[in-house]
């Protein structure tokens, strides 16, 4: 296990952590975490630090310049900038990903499976049908969540409503930086990323599970398998985690094989629940 380093195209300092197998592997599972999150906390991580590589494949767990709720990167030029996920662009998320699979892919790994838990999943998507690389072999969704499904339900919407005007407002008054209370208690979200996150517009609608009606044009073009791990307590899809994972496979038409699971009595981030996803994520594998 050993600490590593990446550098963005737009020249972000990345830190990630990498266990490999004892056994040289030519294939790597690259984990790209959630909302907030980073690339050590969700108890999952741990297991998959010990269980992947004794299945013979490497894991690289990783930070992204959405990791935790504000933070201050180091660039190469010696400066620091302020991201986090209170500042983050979601189409941003192209360079992360693509300098994490240019490091694996420097050290020799032909075969890179995506993983995403989250809103990493929907990251991990829209990274794929930008980039046609053939060393992406699948892709594997960890709770694929439902991102403006979370603000246009019956909970969300009022407040939604107020926030997405404030952040307008803000932005038109040049004060796209400000902070403002997000419907999740935990976290603060700046105005600009408020809208880049859930306008009407925004790139982030790929699982549109509350509201269909927003379409699955990212999901339409996936052409590579694809796993879906839900939790029947799971918070972050607003549906039924059963109905979520039909319509997943019914609206990913281009993708050759769908899997999908679902584990009774696991939270989003599936605490006391952690073997039963590796489980499942190397029986997929296995077969592809």
């Amino acid at each position: 296990m050993e600490f590593v380093k990446t550098l963005t195209e737009d020249k972000l300092i990345l830190q990630g952590l990498i266990a490999e197998p004892n056994k040289k592997s030519d294939t790597a599972i690259l984990h790209i975490h959630g909302m907030a999150g980073n690339f050590w906390e969700n108890s999952f991580i741990k297991t998959m630090i010990e269980e992947y590589p004794k299945n013979g494949y490497t894991f690289l767990t990783v930070e992204t310049r959405g990791s935790e709720l504000m933070r201050w990167f180091n660039t190469e030029d010696e400066k620091q900038v302020l991201l986090g996920n209170a500042h983050e662009i979601f189409e941003d998320c192209i360079y992360d990903i693509d300098a994490w699979i240019n490091f694996l892919k420097y050290k020799g790994y032909k075969k890179i499976h995506l993983q995403g838990h989250s809103l990493g999943c929907s990251k991990i998507a829209y990274f794929k049908i930008l980039n046609n690389d053939k060393t992406i072999k699948s892709l594997i969704l960890i709770s694929p969540s439902d991102m403006l499904g979370l603000a246009l339900n019956e909970k969300g919407l009022p407040k939604h409503n107020k926030l997405l005007s404030e952040a307008q407002t803000a932005i038109k008054k040049g004060e796209k930086d400000k902070l403002l209370d997000f419907f999740w208690d935990f976290a603060l979200l700046s105005a600009k990323t408020y809208v880049n996150f859930f306008d009407k517009n925004a790139k982030t609608a790929i699982f549109n599970y509350y509201k269909p009606s927003l379409g699955f044009k990212t999901l339409e073009k996936i052409n590579i398998p694809m796993l879906s791990i839900f939790g029947t307590n799971d918070d972050g899809i607003v549906t039924d985690p059963y109905e979520s994972n039909n319509l997943i496979e019914k609206k990913a038409i281009n993708c050759p094989k769908f899997t999908g699971q679902v584990i009774k009595g696991a939270q989003h981030d599936y605490e006391g629940f952690e073997k039963d996803v590796v489980n499942i994520v190397l029986a997929f594998l296995r077969k592809d």
